[in-house]
């Protein structure tokens, strides 16, 4: 009888399992959103010639926004870099730089976030608030 009673209570039990809650459950964690897909298609949305460089870089700049800066460690440091990319886009637009210097001021950037971000996990914010300093005064 008790192995009866033992059986009873376990497939209760799972059967349990089995029903869903009536109660809604919150979504505790959303995955980001796919970065390189996003980059993509606005490397397809807005090939890389004259006029088109601005326009890439909102579209960037918004993938980043939604895919990214939810998930960052330092928002305050991939804002900057959405900023310079803004910035140097819509230089090379009006022809006050070329590509060619936009790529490299870009990748200068690029290497300060990554050299703050790496001060920034060292504990070191003294060497941290330097590069961004740097980051700020390109942006001006």
């Amino acid at each position: 009888m008790r192995q009866v009673w033992a059986i009873g209570l376990l497939c209760s039990g799972l059967a349990a399992c089995a029903v869903p809650s009536p109660f809604a459950v919150p979504d505790l964690y959303t995955p980001p959103g796919d970065l390189s897909a996003d980059r993509r298609a606005c490397n397809q949305s807005y090939p890389m010639g004259p006029g088109n460089y601005a326009a890439h870089a909102q579209c960037v700049n918004a993938a980043v926004e939604r895919d990214a800066v939810p998930f960052a460690r330092y928002p305050d440091l991939v804002r900057l870099q959405e900023e310079l990319r803004l910035k140097y886009s819509a230089q090379i637009d009006r022809g006050v730089i070329s590509p060619r210097d936009g790529e490299r001021r870009m990748a200068e950037a690029d290497n300060l976030v990554n050299a703050a971000t790496r001060e920034r996990d060292r504990g070191r914010p003294a060497a941290a608030d330097h590069r961004i300093d740097r980051l700020q005064a390109m942006a001006q």
